[in-house]
C-alpha cells in the first residue's frame, strides 16, 4: 500500500511557517516532487531556502547544497516545523566536513544537537569543521 500522499498537509505546514515569519515564497509548479516551495534572500533569511515533499509522506529542507529528509510525515512534523523556527532564528546551523559531509544541527542548551547527517563518508574521515552556514536573518 502506497504512503498517504501528504500535500494539504505540507502546503499547510509550509503555509503556517511563512506567516509565522513574514516571509515570502514561490511556488514551484514544474518540481519533480510533489510540492516545492523556494523561499529567497529576504528580510529574516540571509540564504534562501527550499522546502518540499516527495514521496507523499516526505518533508525536505534545503539550504545552499544541503538537502534533507524527514519522514514519516506523521511522525516528523512537529520536529521539522520547530527546526523550520530555529533556522530562522539562528538556532540552527549546518556544519560542513570532510566532503560533502554535513551535519544539521539545533541548538539545545549550551550546545547542539545533531538531527540530521547528510553524505556521511563511508570511511571514518576528519570531523574537522570546515564550514558552518547558519542563518543570520539579515537577507535584504
Amino acid at each position: 500500500m502506497p504512503p498517504r500522499d501528504h500535500t494539504p498537509d505540507a502546503e499547510a505546514l509550509f503555509t503556517r511557517f511563512a506567516e509565522r515569519h513574514g516571509l515570502t515564497y514561490e511556488v514551484q509548479t514544474d518540481a519533480p516532487v510533489e510540492v516545492m516551495w523556494l523561499f529567497p534572500r529576504q528580510d529574516g533569511l540571509s540564504l534562501p531556502i527550499t522546502l518540499g515533499l516527495q514521496n507523499g509522506d516526505e518533508l525536505n529542507f534545503g539550504v545552499a547544497d544541503f538537502w534533507s529528509h524527514f519522514f514519516p510525515f506523521g511522525a516528523v512534523t512537529d520536529d521539522f516545523e520547530t527546526l523550520l523556527d530555529a533556522w530562522v532564528t539562528g538556532d540552527a546551523r549546518i556544519q560542513v566536513l570532510h566532503g560533502r559531509h554535513c551535519r544539521l544541527q539545533r541548538r539545545s542548551g549550551d550546545g547542539w544537537e545533531t538531527i540530521y547527517r547528510a553524505n556521511p563518508p563511508l570511511l571514518p574521515f576528519s570531523q574537522r569543521v570546515r564550514d558552518v552556514i547558519v542563518n543570520r536573518g539579515d537577507g535584504v
